[in-house]
């Protein structure tokens, strides 16, 4: 089977613990063909710091040595994981700016200025109510980030989940955000972006993932991306397998793949 992650990340982001070349070796070793490049850039970063300007030279470096050291053995495309955009929309806007990028993830990894620009990874969640509080704050994101509407695919939408239930244990789910998620889900068919299955977390989020797809499906969704969001070697191409053929039985038979920020449908035979 061909295999295809469209969310990867290197030592360009600030959470990453191998280069472009070691995590495009790792990957090769374990299947994938296509690989996209999808470092970070936080308009707020993980210390609740406002980032007006994104510096593309380290990832332009790395993509070059990636692509020079691994010679045609595989795919490897340039993307961005650009997170927390309604905090600056002119600060998102200007990182858009790079040539030659074929994929542009949107995602929300921080609260609002309301509650601090927390990055969800760094809140001890205690309790449901502070829980909800957050996930309020986080679908007002999603919903602003959606209405701006300048990215390609919209990445981990269950995304908070990884913190409050599989990490700190609290007893809450995403049931009373369905009205919204479903509008979200209309607007991504509505306007031509696609919904990741992110596979990092597969074991946990894949009871999400599936209702999601069930009714991003029955909506009229048609364009899908699956990442493993690995940032580590190790890591790479985690759950992937396991991604595909949720998808196969949720009723899709192809993935968006993504060149010059435009999909291309592509069959996945398992």
């Amino acid at each position: 089977m061909s295999l295809i992650d469209q969310h990867i990340h290197s030592t360009v982001s600030f959470d990453g613990h191998n280069s472009r070349e070691e995590m495009a070796r790792a990957a090769l070793g374990r299947g994938v063909d296509v690989l996209c490049f999808t470092d970070h850039y936080d308009v707020v970063n993980e210390k609740n710091q406002l980032v007006p300007v994104y510096d593309w030279v380290p990832a332009r470096r790395q993509q070059r040595e990636a692509l020079a050291a691994l010679d045609g053995q595989m795919e490897l495309r340039y993307g961005l994981e650009l997170g927390n955009a309604p905090a600056d929309f002119a600060a998102a806007e200007q990182a858009l700016q790079e040539p030659g990028l074929d994929l542009v993830l949107g995602s929300i990894h921080n609260a609002s200025r309301a509650l601090d620009w927390q990055d969800y990874y760094y809140v001890n969640f205690k309790s449901p109510e502070q829980c909800y509080r957050y996930l309020d704050d986080y679908f007002d994101g999603l919903e602003a980030l959606m209405a701006w509407g300048r990215f390609d695919a919209l990445a981990h939408l269950p995304y908070p989940l990884r913190y409050m239930v599989q990490r700190d244990g609290q007893p809450v789910g995403l049931e009373p955000y369905e009205e919204r998620i479903s509008e979200l889900l209309r607007s991504l068919v509505r306007t031509g972006k696609a919904l990741e299955v992110n596979s990092g977390k597969s074991a946990f989020l894949m009871p999400e993932y599936g209702w999601l797809l069930e009714r991003y499906r029955d909506l009229g969704g048609t364009l899908v991306t699956v990442g493993t969001d690995a940032h580590r070697a190790a890591d790479a191409a985690r759950g992937l397998r396991e991604a595909y053929a949720l998808l196969e039985s949720k009723g899709f038979s192809r993935v968006a793949l993504f060149r010059n920020r435009t999909p291309e449908l592509v069959s996945f035979p398992l």
